[in-house]
């Protein structure tokens, strides 16, 4: 009886030294994620990959019309896969415009990130996570901050020569 439960015990500890050598010689590298695209860093918290496309088509077909050469549909395709600025897939941009435009506008949101510091608005970004509607998850909140870093340097100008604009026109 002694020796079954040794026997017992020593086919466990092989088992479980065979599973535990196959699991570390099984491992695979994990690979590396490829650079997003300029597009996929920051023209896509404004611009949906179709609106990008379809503006592409458009302005191709209209270069081609002025110089009198149809294109063809896989040319057409040809031609777009050329350009780097495309992104491999339809990034997070929508995210912003899906979750912050059900309520708020574009200028009201990027106004609002500029004039408050960065925990402020982080803050108000957690706030607007906390309400039912707004379907905001805590890992897509640090996703939207970071969209609202980037609109403020795309939009900053404009945003502050508008305020400008605004007061004169009060004053006079």
């Amino acid at each position: 009886m002694k020796r079954v439960k040794i026997f017992g015990l020593f086919l466990l500890l092989l088992t479980v030294a065979f599973v535990w050598t196959f699991a570390q010689t099984s491992k695979k590298p994990v690979p590396k994620m490829p650079q997003p695209t300029a597009f996929e860093e920051r023209c896509s918290i404004c611009h949906t990959l179709q609106d990008v496309r379809m503006g592409m088509e458009k302005i191709i077909q209209e270069m081609h019309q002025k110089a009198g050469i149809k294109i063809s549909e896989q040319s057409l395709k040809e031609v777009e896969a050329t350009f780097t600025l495309l992104p491999r897939e339809e990034p997070q941009k929508s995210l912003f415009q899906e979750k912050c435009g059900k309520c708020h506008s574009l200028a009201m949101v990027v106004k609002a990130h500029q004039t408050k510091d960065d925990a402020e608005m982080q803050a108000i970004i957690e706030k607007m996570a906390e309400k039912k509607k707004s379907g905001i998850s805590k890992e897509e909140i640090e996703k939207i901050h970071q969209s609202m870093l980037m609109l403020n340097e795309i939009y900053e100008p404009d945003v502050e020569l508008k305020e400008e604009e605004e007061k004169k026109k009060q004053q006079n």
